[in-house]
């Protein structure tokens, strides 16, 4: 056992998490061992929203939490909510966001794009032209759906509306749902679109609702996600025991990386996604199709990283954010802004191992089409 470990808090740590795909880390932590072999039980804590896990972790409710990164950075500026300044040592994957839109919607934007484009480019100008054609016709703006306001499913919905020259705070509505209950309203006709987490789209595909339009990656590359977040006053109280979890974490990703134990991946995250009602339909098949897609699968869209590469923190995905939160006008543009965004990337908590020459975690915009 190491140091760390021996000194890591004595009691189970609450931790919360939404019941996405990539909390996988979380779950196989504690399910398989590595956290509790680290000195640090975890008790892992379901919520429906990424607004439930933000209110209970800076209250204080939760030890520590899966949580949206720019979510992370907007509580350290006071956006939104209480200012709590938080920081994180480990992430807890990469990319596993895709773009799904309803079948009508999908349809039109490929008739205007001539094909299935795999380019988001061209298939941001097609959705241009079918608001156009509604807008002449005075028909309702459309709407799109992304989990949070400080969210990379948002950003890459801007990003991607921008390479067709739309304006998402004019010639459309950007609307916020949680990632449960994206499917639902899709299906009954509230919105036209969404960009969610694995496994949502997935099932929005299976239910002949929706349609994969692009994955997260296709419009930025080694995007990042989910962090292990936890109040910046409590990780400095408790250093031992965030160090002993983003050890369990880095395992964990080593664990999943293994292709062995796929089948009971798939297994551990439908077993977890039963206890939600929402999440009784997510079954180790889909999972599957999620994590290791067949070529051409029909229903995959997240290209999900949980490797050990995709675990660790780095500050240059911090600044990225923030360029992304003042770009959207979520927060102004300021020196002292800025550094705080980067603070809430603590490697050195984690006690992350130095970074070897390979730059595997570099972003990407649009890279399918740059390559």
């Amino acid at each position: 056992m190491s140091q760390a470990a021996s000194q890591a808090t004595n009691r189970p740590l609450r931790i919360g998490y939404v019941p996405l795909t990539d909390a996988a880390l979380l779950q196989v932590a504690k399910a398989k061992g590595f956290a509790a072999d680290q000195g640090q039980e975890i008790e892992l804590v379901a919520e429906a929203s990424w607004a439930n896990i933000r209110d209970k972790l800076v209250v204080g409710i939760l030890d520590g939490a899966h949580m949206l990164a720019p979510a992370a950075i907007a509580s350290s500026l006071g956006l939104g909510h209480l200012k709590v300044p938080l920081v994180s040592p480990v992430a807890l994957g990469l990319d596993g966001n895709a773009i799904t839109l309803s079948r009508p919607l999908y349809e039109a934007v490929v008739q205007e794009t001539g094909i299935a484009s795999p380019d988001p480019r061209a298939t941001a100008h097609g959705l241009a032209k079918v608001i156009g054609k509604r807008q002449a016709v005075g028909a309702p703006p459309l709407t799109l759906a992304h989990v949070f306001p400080f969210s990379s499913h948002h950003y890459q919905l801007r990003l991607w509306l921008a390479a067709g020259g739309i304006d998402p705070d004019k010639d459309l509505r950007l609307t916020v749902i949680p990632p449960p209950f994206m499917v639902r309203s899709l299906t009954n006709g509230e919105i036209d679109g969404f960009c969610v987490g694995a496994p949502w789209n997935a099932v929005a595909v299976q239910a002949g609702v929706g349609q994969i339009l692009h994955r997260g990656r296709d419009i930025v590359q080694n995007c990042p996600e989910k962090l292990l977040a936890f109040r910046a006053d409590f990780a400095a109280a408790n250093p031992e025991s965030v160090a002993a979890l983003a050890t369990a974490i880095r395992q964990a990703a080593d664990w999943c990386s293994d292709p062995s134990n796929l089948d009971d991946l798939t297994e551990l995250l439908a077993q977890a996604a039963r206890s939600q009602e929402e999440w009784s339909q997510i079954t180790p098949k889909l999972l599957r199709n999620i994590l290791a897609p067949t070529p051409g699968a029909a229903i995959n869209g997240a290209s999900l990283r949980l490797d050990r590469e995709a675990t660790r923190i780095r500050k240059a995905h911090a600044l990225w954010l923030y360029r992304q939160m003042v770009d959207a006008h979520q927060v102004s543009d300021l020196p002292e802004y800025e550094a705080t965004a980067s603070s809430v990337y603590r490697p050195d908590l984690g006690l992350e191992p130095p970074m070897g020459d390979a730059d595997s975690q570099g972003l990407r915009l649009f890279p399918r089409s740059d390559s």
